[in-house]
């Protein structure tokens, strides 16, 4: 369970230093995702429930995957590059 929140704190402390990438930033999410995973089995483990929200919780991290990497190829195909500076709501279709 340590080794968990060890993770979780990695992937926060990248997630807000190492924006200058999408991927990176889908990287990093997806790192805590894992990290928040790997705390709910042993939490699971450790209380001897079911099962349940485990499973709720690794299914919306497929999707949150699946999504992020669509987005980013579609905002690559848009733009050309996938730096985060490019983001602005003055011009996203420019």
């Amino acid at each position: 369970m340590k080794l968990s929140w060890v993770g979780v704190a990695t992937s926060f402390f990248s997630f807000a230093k190492l924006n200058k990438h999408i991927l990176t930033l889908l990287i990093s999410l997806e790192a805590l995702m894992l990290s928040l995973l790997v705390f709910l089995f042993s939490f699971c483990l450790l209380n001897s429930s079911n099962y349940l929200m485990f499973l709720v919780l690794l299914t919306f991290a497929a999707s949150e995957a699946a999504l992020g990497l669509s987005l980013m190829v579609s905002i690559l195909r848009l733009r050309g590059n996938d730096y985060v500076t490019s983001f602005s709501s003055l011009s996203f279709y420019a």
